[in-house]
């Protein structure tokens, strides 16, 4: 099929909405309730497929040298969406700023069979689209559309309408949403001491002898001939008698030696044992599904009271150290995600009784709790990496399942900034980058 620039024919639901908009001022209207933040200095490409408008993607504007590699990236992740339609906006704040990126990305989605919806230029406040130019072009403006057209007031348009009444509120920047998952110091100290509270338990559990406290006396004394070198070793330096003197002390400390052997035999038994300990995840990992509960619980008709203290975090996100449990919380929370099926039956009975409503089954449902997993992951310290990067991670898996992209980037960049081997971001991190979005969609689950 040869596709000329014209604008193809467009008539579409939002993915989470039952509005149907079919104009690109209602379009651009919904853009930033779709990606939570307003757009600017941005290429942004919204994609459709059986009239369903789904993900958008997001670039900033690049330095000119730039353009061709970063239209070329760009290009690859939006193929793997495979869309039939697609939106191409250009936010500038200078003319002809946006142009090289937009075009680039137009002709490299033609080429691979993508309908154009629109090419639009958005400016202080207005836009210029096909309407503004002359039949087949991206060049040129007609004479009646040199100034384009204003932006839509969002109270007219139904659509903006339905996302403000699930509790859409557009961020005012791009920072803003990336602040979302940050750690806020002024939030997080409390969590920080209620951790080592729990750290310190856990070490009197697999460690009731405080073995791991004790100091390493296998130092390089332990090898000294009585000999050594002035300031190289604290058990010569400590002696000023004779050479024989010394001599005699050493043959009694090498007998000492073969005592200190045997209670050094038991002590590395005693060590073992504590390994042992720490390498059962189930030993000294509590699920907490009255606490996870709360948070996959509704939000109730007054607006969401969702609270937890410090210490009820803490222990939170230390559960999340048994996989399986924050495999099925992550399924509880987007089955999109992670399917309920493969969920182990110790952790779904758990979760039944804790959460009679059951697991998120529409988008919304969804989107309230990855609300409250943003609140929670600003308070937990980034000094305790491992629990950090948990939180983050589970973050955003949910972010994902909803499709927002820049929170679910976000979330991966710090978990795995502060523990870089945390498998889970690693797996989320690539199915950002290739653009492997969900396979089953949420109609699908809530069937």
């Amino acid at each position: 099929m040869t596709l000329s620039l014209e604008p193809a024919v467009f008539d579409a639901e939002v993915m989470t909405s039952s509005v149907k908009i079919s104009s690109t001022d209602e379009l651009l209207a919904v853009l930033p309730h779709q990606v939570g933040h307003q757009l600017a200095q941005c290429v942004a490409i919204l994609m459709v497929t059986d009239k369903i408008i789904g993900p958008v993607a997001r670039f900033d504007l690049p330095p000119e040298r730039d353009v061709r590699r970063v239209a070329d990236a760009l290009l690859v992740s939006l193929r793997r969406i495979d869309p039939q339609l697609a939106m191409l906006v250009g936010y500038d704040s200078v003319p002809g700023e946006s142009r090289s990126l937009l075009r680039a990305v137009h002709h490299g989605l033609v080429d691979a069979g993508v309908g154009i919806i629109d090419h639009v230029v958005v400016r202080e406040g207005r836009w210029w689209g096909w309407c503004c130019r002359p039949a087949n072009s991206l060049d040129g403006l007609l004479p009646d559309h040199i100034d384009g057209h204003p932006l839509a007031d969002e109270a007219t348009v139904p659509a903006v309408a339905e996302f403000i009444a699930r509790g859409s509120a557009p961020l005012s920047s791009r920072e803003e949403v990336g602040a979302l998952i940050e750690e806020d110091p002024a939030l997080s100290a409390g969590v920080g001491d209620e951790l080592a509270a729990l750290w310190d338990a856990f070490c009197r559990q697999i460690d009731p002898d405080g073995l791991l406290d004790q100091e390493d006396d296998d130092d390089d004394d332990d090898d000294c001939d009585g000999a050594c070198e002035p300031g190289t070793c604290s058990w010569c330096d400590s002696w000023d008698a004779s050479d024989e003197a010394k001599h005699d002390d050493v043959a009694e400390h090498d007998d000492d030696a073969e005592h200190d052997d045997e209670a050094e035999t038991a002590r590395l038994a005693l060590l073992e044992a504590v390994v042992a300990r720490i390498g059962n995840p189930f030993v000294h990992v509590e699920r907490e599904p009255e606490l996870w509960g709360r948070l996959l619980a509704p939000v109730g008709d007054r607006g969401d009271a969702f609270a937890v203290s410090d210490g009820e975090l803490a222990r939170m996100v230390r559960s999340l150290d048994h996989k399986p449990w924050r495999d099925a919380l992550i399924a509880w929370m987007s089955p999109v995600m992670f399917p309920l099926e493969k969920v182990d039956e110790h952790s779904r009975s758990l979760l039944e009784e804790a959460v009679p409503s059951g697991p998120a089954t529409t988008s919304d449902a969804s989107s309230a709790v990855l609300r409250r997993l943003q609140l929670l992951a600003r308070r937990v310290p980034d000094e305790w990496s491992h629990e950090a990067a948990a939180i983050c991670t589970v973050t955003g898996c949910v972010a994902w399942g909803v499709g927002s992209g820049s929170a679910a980037g976000d979330a991966v960049t710090r978990a795995l900034r502060v523990e870089p081997d945390y498998r889970l971001a690693m797996f989320l991190g690539r199915m950002i980058e290739f653009q492997m979005r969900p396979r089953h969609p949420w109609g699908g689950v809530a069937a």
